[in-house]
């Protein structure tokens, strides 16, 4: 049985990264999410989370973020090559969108495999 775990190396965590993906990535929009995705040269695909404090209080942002990396944790594989996310929620999402989220993930591995997402040059 495999295993999909979300260890450390599966997270985004410093804010030069980030800068990286934002500054590099290519941008697509699926509501109620947004993300920012820049192809790996190697290692797994990872995630990072940007919940401004206008989707909610602590425990709405918590929510919105336990949904997000739950729905990446089971569908990281899928995506045909290791690639950094960056997933932003959008202000006007509520929690009853909470629901759209798997879908909107539907849209970025479509769109990710289908060659929108460029390898970075170095």
């Amino acid at each position: 049985m495999k295993r999909y775990g979300f260890p450390r190396q599966a997270r985004i965590l410093k804010q030069r990264e980030f800068r990286r993906v934002y500054r590099e990535g290519a941008r697509l929009t699926a509501f109620p999410l947004r993300f920012c995705v820049l192809r790996r040269a190697d290692g797994p695909s990872r995630l990072g989370l940007a919940v401004s404090r206008k989707v909610g209080n602590a425990v709405v942002r918590n929510r919105w973020k336990r949904a997000v990396r739950e729905t990446f944790r089971l569908n990281a594989q899928r995506l045909s090559a290791p690639s950094d996310v960056v997933v932003s929620v959008s202000w006007e999402a509520r929690s009853a969108d909470l629901a759209r989220v798997p879908d909107a993930f539907e849209r970025l591995i479509a769109w990710a495999n289908a060659g929108r997402v460029e390898a970075p040059e170095r």
